[in-house]
């Protein structure tokens, strides 16, 4: 039978609440001597007493657990394959939940009855919702959740700056991206995200991106933005006919499939075509040629998201809710200057 805070109490001759006092710093009234602190504390460990941490967070009203929400609208998130995105971002997350003595729990899909109910019944002391999907039922889910909650991948602007968010400098990021092609000698650059995308964030990467072809004077039309088409021979026809000597796209797992594709469609890379991605984990490294990438510092966002949640759980002042990240920008083998050819 585990022994109890009465149990340790009785041994050392003193009431249950000087013992509280002493192992878990509750009941901040009671005065205990040095000497007595430790004799409870050598009888405690003699006796191998243990937090009753069910107990204890009932006790608090809290239940030391962070839940983490991948959105409604998207497929399960898959751990093992391909882009490092979801560990980079989730190893951010967990260390900094365990600083704070906080357990993560993810959740692929919302749990509960309905949507509503698996934000705001209680289970998780607060929140993060790592995507955007801004559908209409995302915006209402977000908006009326009654738990702490930060969003990732979200500007000040989505939800009338009412919720906290975090998200990485896609400006400062596309420009080191544009600025490392240039000056190889490309001026036709392209930015490509799936046609299926309903992802907010690489959407508004996509208008970013023109606003800055623009303001460095270099071409921009509607083919400056291709909307790849994933599966059968889609993708390859339109590596064959774009104008674009660089691509940049939304994702390194996109820059992934543009390389399988590019090579599929005899197309050379970096000689014929250079590709840069968007996000620089691991997964860069493993490709052929490696991936030069703008590196979304997944895991400093992940920390700050707990950050701005544990301060929300905790009632504290926010000097600043909406986090902007500083991107930095990799280069490998992906790029290079551009085929006098192609000029």
């Amino acid at each position: 039978m585990a022994v109890t805070m009465r149990d340790v109490a009785a041994k050392a001759g003193v009431t249950p609440t000087v013992v509280s006092r002493v192992l878990h710093n509750k009941a901040t009234s009671v005065r205990v001597s040095q000497a007595t602190a430790e004799r409870i504390r050598t009888i405690a460990k003699e006796m191998n007493y243990r937090v009753n941490v069910t107990a204890r967070n009932f006790r608090d009203q809290q239940t030391m657990m962070i839940g983490v929400l991948h959105g409604v609208g998207f497929e399960r998130q898959r751990l093992s394959e391909g882009s490092r995105y979801f560990a980079c971002l989730m190893d951010g997350i967990v260390d900094r939940a365990f600083h704070y003595g906080y357990s993560v729990t993810f959740c692929p899909a919302l749990m509960g009855d309905n949507p509503g109910q698996a934000v705001s019944d209680g289970r998780f002391d607060g929140l993060i919702w790592y995507s955007t999907d801004l559908t209409g039922r995302n915006t209402e889910l977000i908006q009326n959740c009654l738990s702490p909650l930060v969003v990732i991948h979200a500007n000040e602007s989505y939800f009338e700056g009412k919720v906290p968010t975090v998200i990485c400098d896609n400006y400062g990021g596309l420009s080191q991206a544009i600025d490392h092609l240039t000056g190889l000698g490309h001026r036709h650059i392209g930015y490509v995200l799936e046609n299926r995308e309903t992802f907010s964030e690489a959407v508004d990467r996509a208008k970013i991106f023109k606003d800055i072809l623009v303001e460095k004077g270099l071409p921009c039309c509607d083919e400056s933005i291709m909307l790849a088409e994933i599966g059968l021979d889609g993708l390859r026809r339109q590596l064959r006919e774009t104008v674009c000597t660089a691509l940049i796209t939304s994702s390194e797992k996109l820059a992934g499939e543009l390389l399988h594709e590019a090579q599929k469609a005899g197309l050379r890379v970096p000689e014929d075509l250079s590709i840069v991605g968007f996000d620089s984990t691991e997964y860069c490294d493993g490709l052929t040629p490696k991936l030069t990438a703008i590196n979304q510092p997944l895991q400093r966002m992940g920390s700050a998201a707990v950050d701005l949640l544990i301060a929300q759980v905790n009632d504290l002042p926010l000097s600043n809710k909406h986090l902007v990240v500083p991107c930095g920008f990799d280069i490998r083998e992906s790029t290079s200057t551009i085929n006098p050819t192609k000029k």
